[in-house]
């Protein structure tokens, strides 16, 4: 009895490192697939309001993949015509950045207060980490250079949103009790976490357009999407969408106006961060900081940069599995950062 049961954990586990193994290798056709999923889910329950409020279903769907296509081309085109002007200027703007940090540490030592340069730029980095979340950027915006697929993966995904229920029954009726109601549970999750969050990372990257373009910053409106977008990396996420800008202001304009962009990001987001997506989202939706960590390092294994964006909702849609199943569920409770106390069964 014991052997077998060692027997089955080695299958499982290698199954799983088969699992992974395919998944890495076919990254390049997954990561897409994913991306048109998230999409899909979020433009679902806007498909289905519509036609609840009495529009016909084919204009319904024409509203929704009209408004799709519109995105798709508007941003695809600023993100083509703006990512080569900012990369363009990186060289010039990693200089100005170095000059203007060894200005202010002469300025520091001016005052008495003794700084290594040498230690200093050594423990910083300031142009390797200015090419790196630049690099984080261009793989984010790099996530639409496939729009016309993920497009059509959307839109074929809707379609299929409207028989996918009669499947799901079929299959109850034929030796799946209970399936329906467990898709519904992890679908309805799903969606209340997706919107909820792509509605306050809009609210994020509009405050963030507002503030840079105030303070005269150079493409707000690139930092408004990737603010957006990292939006969705808890806690790492907003230190990453903060820094190119950060740095852009202390390239031109100097080291005060540096201070003024990272503190204007840090009270958005601790708004939007700490006090509203925890009011709108409620408890027992998120996951423990430990996990995400984690999640960020297997994913972005995975999937490269692109699977760190992708981590987060990756993660989350195995956390919103697990909880539909018993059998599974103190997994899911192991993932979560909050324990929902039940009574005790006598």
């Amino acid at each position: 009895m014991e052997s077998s049961s060692v027997y089955r954990t080695t299958v499982i586990f290698a199954a799983i490192i088969i699992i992974i193994a395919g998944l890495k290798s076919a990254a390049s056709i997954i990561v897409p697939f994913m991306l048109s999923t998230f999409i899909a889910l979020l433009l679902s329950p806007l498909l289905h309001w519509l036609i609840k409020k009495g529009i016909p279903r084919f204009i319904a769907f024409f509203i929704v993949i009209a408004f799709i296509f519109a995105l798709f081309v508007t941003v695809s085109g600023f993100i083509t015509t703006h990512m080569a002007d900012l990369f363009a200027h990186s060289e010039r703007w990693q200089a100005a950045i170095m000059e203007n940090l060894k200005a202010w540490i002469v300025q520091l030592q001016e005052m008495g207060i003794q700084i290594d340069q040498e230690l200093f730029f050594s423990m910083l980095q300031p142009q390797k980490l200015f090419t790196f979340t630049l690099s984080i950027v261009k793989n984010a915006s790099l996530l639409l250079s496939n729009s016309f697929l993920i497009f059509f993966t959307v839109t074929f995904m809707l379609i299929e949103s409207f028989s996918i229920q009669n499947k799901i029954r079929y299959l109850e009726k034929n030796g799946s009790p209970g399936l329906a109601s467990r898709v519904e549970m992890f679908t309805e999750k799903l969606n209340h976490y997706f919107t909820l969050k792509a509605f306050t990372s809009f609210l994020t990257g509009l405050w963030i357009v507002i503030v840079l373009y105030l303070l005269d910053i150079p493409y707000p409106l690139i930092w408004g999407l990737a603010g957006f977008i990292l939006n969705f990396i808890p806690v790492i996420g907003s230190i990453i969408a903060a820094v190119p800008p950060v740095l852009i202001a202390l390239a031109t304009q100097g080291f005060g106006d540096a201070l003024w962009v990272a503190g204007w990001f840090l009270i958005i987001n601790t708004v939007i961060g700490n006090i509203l997506e925890p009011r709108m989202m409620g408890k027992g939706l998120e996951i423990s900081e430990l996990v995400v960590f984690i999640s960020l390092i297997f994913w972005g294994w995975v999937f490269g940069k692109t699977g760190m964006l992708l981590a987060v909702p990756l993660t989350m849609v195995v956390k919103f599995a697990l909880e539909t199943s018993e059998s599974t569920r103190w997994i899911a409770v192991l993932l979560s950062d909050t324990v929902k106390h039940e009574k005790r069964l006598k």
